[in-house]
């Protein structure tokens, strides 16, 4: 009997727990880009926890190549190439992204990204169609990205925001608006520290 009764509880609690999840608010940006390639995906690994990291490569003077997003403290697969310079950047805590602008053409050329703290990090070069992602609601943040990848070159992007699953690291007051450069983890022999700016193509 008392079997019975626990089986019956976690049958409530599971269905409780799915029915809290499907009435957390959401919405959807882009794809933006080409979309040639093969499809790539972050949900799943976001139930690990919200994005805490991420690390960009990009070929010098020229589109994106790789991306990789942490969850929590446990890093997701990597999707594209360690083609070029690779630039990563830690969150704060407490801090989520609100927003995603860049470029895009065949690729995806550039990407800016702002936070709950008023920073914003830029990774590529501002070359091709302008783009800017944003949720529908305050309450939402990036909880993971989709998109497609060719090679050694990121084809397209796409945004997936929510509200944060139960407190987790909750957002925090803006500190005001910084605009650091992404940190350097290394550079490929023959490929630049700094890309020179690229002249602005079709916008």
């Amino acid at each position: 009997m008392m079997l019975q009764i626990l089986g019956v509880t976690l049958l409530l609690l599971g269905a409780s727990a799915g029915e809290k999840e499907r009435q957390r608010r959401h919405s959807y940006s882009g794809e933006y880009g080409s979309g040639s390639g093969t499809p790539f995906s972050y949900s799943g690994p976001d139930r690990w926890g919200p994005i805490t990291a991420l690390r960009i490569w990009e070929h010098c003077n020229s589109y994106l190549s790789g991306i990789q997003l942490q969850f929590g403290h446990r890093w997701g697969e990597l999707f594209g190439a360690k083609v070029g310079k690779a630039l990563e950047v830690t969150l704060l805590p407490r801090e989520h992204i609100t927003q995603i602008s860049g470029k895009h053409y065949t690729y995806i050329y550039q990407l800016i990204i702002s936070t709950t703290h008023g920073r914003s990090f830029f990774f590529g070069q501002p070359y091709g169609y302008s783009f800017n992602a944003v949720p529908l609601s305050r309450a939402e943040y990036l909880v993971f990205l989709t998109g497609h990848y060719s090679g050694s070159s990121l084809t397209g992007i796409a945004m997936h925001w929510a509200e944060l699953r139960g407190r987790g690291r909750e957002p925090a007051e803006p500190s005001g608006g910084e605009f650091p450069r992404p940190t350097q983890l290394f550079s490929l022999p023959g490929f630049a520290s700094r890309p020179e700016t690229r002249k602005p193509g079709p916008s």
